[in-house]
């Protein structure tokens, strides 16, 4: 089986940029994972708080899930991970981004529908 790699070179700091590549990493994993046989690793030096905040955006952005079930998930299957708090004010900003093009793909749709009929 091939393998992949991604790398975001960020500082495990609650000032680092996290939110701009948050769309990127969760894309590179749902990619990955299209495949049934694949495996995800994500990981940082500790994986305390950017792998940690990586994982629950992708949570976030399959399943829908608000970033405070997102980051208890995280938390209950690695009881070391603890998002730093300005990740989590990322993944916050990053939730609004998902809804607004969630609105924006409905919108779309309901247009669509109305000009087929």
């Amino acid at each position: 089986m091939p393998l992949h790699r991604a790398q975001i070179p960020i500082e495990d700091n609650p000032f680092a940029e996290l939110a701009a590549h948050l769309p990127s990493s969760v894309a590179f994993i749902r990619e990955a994972l299209r495949d049934p046989e694949a495996n995800v690793l994500v990981h940082c030096v500790q994986g305390i708080s950017r792998s940690a905040s990586v994982v629950c955006a992708f949570l976030m952005a399959f399943y829908g899930w608000a970033p405070a079930k997102a980051v208890a998930f995280v938390k209950a299957k690695r009881w070391i991970a603890e998002p730093n708090f300005g990740f989590v004010a990322q993944l916050h900003e990053y939730e609004k981004t998902l809804q607004q093009h969630h609105h924006q793909h409905h919108q779309l749709v309901h247009n669509l529908q109305g000009r087929a009929r």
